[in-house]
């Protein structure tokens, strides 16, 4: 098939353009030679911010200090793992579970351990699982709430049954958090390090500009860490990438401190075309779902097409399935292989609304 008849509803990144006034920050960076290194961690007035950002709308009180300005959420993920963990130890992963967390932790030359989140329970991990997870070796957990790939957003109540698991057993836990203001209807994102400052104190919190503010290109990320932790991930930034880009850290701090009104016209956008997903997912057969509270992604079972024949292709799992659908349809979605789901798939509603329309339409035409 031809790649320009091809219909890409898997990409997880906004169609949604950086508002001017954060390129504007970035035009007038390059213009008054704002160009050179900075400082390892970040420019203090993007830590000051983000300091700031963290109390304002997280209920997370740290010190600038604390802060490490970094390329790019995952850079962050992957520094804090680095810091945490080395051979030997075992990392808890929440499965179904973003694809970079396991080749991360082996990287550090660590053990993924993987506790199954459900849907049935809408992906909402049960802390009896993990407390049966947990041993000896056991040094880290990873959450991501809102999660990507299943759009789970973790109540209350169950981050507070986490925090007292950790707390008992001495762990950290390692809150990926870069979807926080992608929530919609009564979903509600809270921080694990909001709960209580002996969690606060256990807690590395991870976040980005990327998906909140339309800036994936430019690499920022920054995480807020226990005192004395970010210290280490300094020295592990300053002898692998050094600090992050000057003139996107100029963007960045205008993204955290201008206008926030793109948000909320973004947040609208979602939900409008989550609400049109869930309802044209319904004339199609054999899909299992259920509906996402946040991040932009709708996670898809398939296992009711395994062994039957689509065209050419014998379904087999999901990487089987998605090429029936590129080779059928013309429609790319993502097979969750990675994600720890072999039999489910995931579609993006960030990709704008015609993509999605037609995609589906073809999906629906192709599976019906």
């Amino acid at each position: 098939m031809n790649p320009s008849d091809i219909v890409d509803i898997a990409k997880g990144e906004p169609d949604f353009h950086t508002p001017d006034h954060i390129k504007q920050a970035g035009i007038d960076a390059i213009h008054y030679n704002f160009t050179k290194y900075t400082p390892q961690p970040g420019i203090q007035p993007l830590r000051e911010a983000i300091a700031i950002k963290f109390a304002r709308e997280n209920g997370v009180h740290i010190s600038p200090d604390d802060v490490v300005v970094s390329c790019g959420g995952k850079h962050s993920v992957e520094q804090s793992i680095r810091a945490m963990v080395g051979p030997g130890d075992e990392v808890l992963i929440i499965t179904p579970h973003w694809f970079a967390y396991p080749a991360q932790v082996r990287m550090a030359g660590a053990t993924p351990v993987f506790v199954e989140a459900d849907r049935d329970d809408d992906y909402i991990p049960d802390a009896w699982r993990i407390r049966d997870a947990i041993t000896s070796r056991t040094r880290l957990l990873i959450l991501n709430s809102p999660s990507n790939p299943t759009g789970a957003v973790y109540p209350e109540e169950t981050l507070a049954a986490i925090a007292m698991l950790a707390l008992e057993h001495n762990l950290h836990v390692l809150s990926d958090e870069v979807y926080e203001r992608l929530v919609y209807e009564e979903a509600r994102h809270v921080s694990l390090a909001s709960l209580n400052e002996d969690i606060a104190q256990r807690t590395i919190t991870v976040n980005s500009v990327s998906k909140t503010h339309a800036m994936t290109g430019w690499r920022i990320g920054y995480a807020a860490f226990p005192r004395g932790l970010a210290e280490k991930v300094v020295d592990i930034q300053k002898n692998s990438t050094s600090a992050p880009c000057a003139i996107s850290q100029r963007a960045a701090l205008a993204a955290l401190t201008g206008d926030q009104s793109h948000v909320d016209l973004m947040v609208d956008a979602y939900q409008r075309r989550r609400d049109w997903l869930l309802k044209n997912l319904e004339g199609i057969p054999g899909l299992a779902w259920t509906a996402p509270r946040g991040s932009f992604y709708c996670f898809v079972g398939v296992e009711a097409w395994k062994g039957k024949r689509l065209g050419s292709v014998e379904v087999l799992d999901s990487v089987t399935f998605a090429d029936a659908l590129l080779k059928g349809a013309g429609v790319r979605v993502l097979a969750a292989s990675d994600f720890g789901a072999p039999e489910h798939i995931r579609i993006s509603f960030a990709v704008g609304d015609d993509a999605l329309q037609e995609g589906l339409n073809r999906m629906k035409a192709f599976l019906s």
